[in-house]
């Protein structure tokens, strides 16, 4: 299955958000168990990786903490028709509108995110950490 991870979760497994670090870490778990293929949006890395730094102050850090989560990850290009269509979308988030044009562009099965409800449309199932584990944790 291929799943797109949303920003928030990637800064919880990276522990950015405290209180959630753990349920984000059996979310990468289960995908890995499950062979699933990981993707994240290339947008969202550059996100990632300020928030991150901010979080932890110290770029050596964030760089040890990214080369260990790439391996985990396949990262999926946003175009400009990717942000064309996002813009036509008229969503609320305008982050979350590219992420959800990006995963529909390259046939993602899923995407997990803590902010469901910004997800504005619903032809690619959308679930929180805690239905992805439950759901799918066979």
């Amino acid at each position: 299955m291929k799943v797109l991870i949303d920003t928030n979760i990637v800064l919880d497994y990276l522990g950015a958000n405290h209180g959630f670090t753990e349920t984000a870490e059996k979310v990468f778990n289960l995908s890995e168990k499950r062979k699933d293929i990981t993707f994240v949006s290339a947008s969202a890395i550059t996100d990632i990786i300020y928030v991150l730094k901010r979080a932890v102050k110290d770029m050596d850090i964030v760089k040890n903490k990214y080369k260990g989560f790439r391996s985990k990850i396949s990262i999926l290009p946003v175009t400009e028709a990717d942000i064309d269509k996002a813009f036509s979308r008229n969503w609320k988030d305008f982050e979350d509108a590219v992420q959800y044009t990006v995963a529909e562009t390259n046939n993602v099965d899923c995407i997990i995110t803590r902010n469901k409800k910004d997800f504005e449309e619903d032809n690619i199932p959308i679930y929180e950490p805690t239905e992805f584990l439950e759901k799918f944790n066979v």
